[in-house]
């Protein structure tokens, strides 16, 4: 079995950072931690195909709807969760229209909406398990 890849593209390092101390508790071992989008597709045109990404809307050098369509031509089957502090929730559904798995809002306590977070990725890795073993 090939090991649980998971992206966390963040522009705030103490965010992205905190995101992956609270998955590796949660046994998401393989997180890289990437601050540009750029950084990022950089890894997925070499192939790397995480089974998770986790963004930020805003980011310095890409919008939440043209970093979720380089994703889908890059890494097609990979899960894109927005964790983000822009708090539109006509834009979170068009994103989730788009493609998008999901879209957590960053509340002024990061460690709930890291809950949050965390409690859907099991929840998405749960219902995957289901539908692969049943085919």
């Amino acid at each position: 079995m090939k090991p649980e890849i998971l992206f966390v593209v963040d522009k705030n390092p103490i965010h992205s950072s905190l995101l992956k101390y609270h998955l590796t508790i949660q046994r998401f071992q393989h997180v890289q931690l990437y601050h540009s989008a750029e950084e990022c597709l950089s890894r997925l045109k070499k192939n790397i195909q995480p089974r998770f990404i986790i963004t930020e809307y805003e980011l310095a050098d890409y919008n939440g709807f043209d970093f979720l369509k380089m994703i889908k031509k890059y890494a097609p089957n990979t899960q894109v969760i927005f964790f983000s502090s822009f708090d539109d929730p006509i834009v979170a559904m068009q994103l989730i229209d788009a493609g998008a798995s999901d879209f957590i809002l960053k509340t002024t306590k990061l460690n709930l909406g890291i809950n949050d977070l965390i409690r859907n990725l099991l929840f998405i890795r749960k219902e995957h398990f289901s539908k692969t073993s049943l085919d």
